[in-house]
């Protein structure tokens, strides 16, 4: 998976997560971006065919090579929080697990 890209700048990015569609990768670049890692979405996908294999749909997040080990590890707690969030009424967000106040849409009519 840590596939290895130079951009035109000269720096080299490499890959530390594999994602399923363009929507996850937009996620998890901007999870990372908001911990001060730069991040990129690297889509290899071929959009022609009808399946959704891994091999043949590949859209990787990469972050300069530099970073990959800081990458990883706020990924790594990103996925310990959300493994150890109470199942219910929560939301995970970056800061962690956050309750919904259900109230809310009952005073908006919904």
């Amino acid at each position: 998976m840590a596939e290895t890209d130079e951009s035109a700048d000269g720096g080299s990015w490499s890959g530390v997560e594999r994602v399923a569609n363009t929507s996850e990768a937009a996620l998890v670049v901007g999870f990372l971006r908001n911990h001060d890692i730069p991040a990129r979405v690297l889509d290899k996908s071929f959009h022609q065919t009808p399946t959704s294999g891994e091999d043949l749909s590949p859209i990787e997040i990469a972050v300069p090579s530099e970073r990959v080990d800081d990458a990883r590890r706020a990924l790594d707690a990103r996925q310990a929080v959300y493994a150890a969030a109470p199942e219910g009424d929560t939301v995970m967000t970056d800061e962690g697990p956050a309750e919904i106040d259900a109230s809310a849409d009952t005073e908006r009519g919904e």
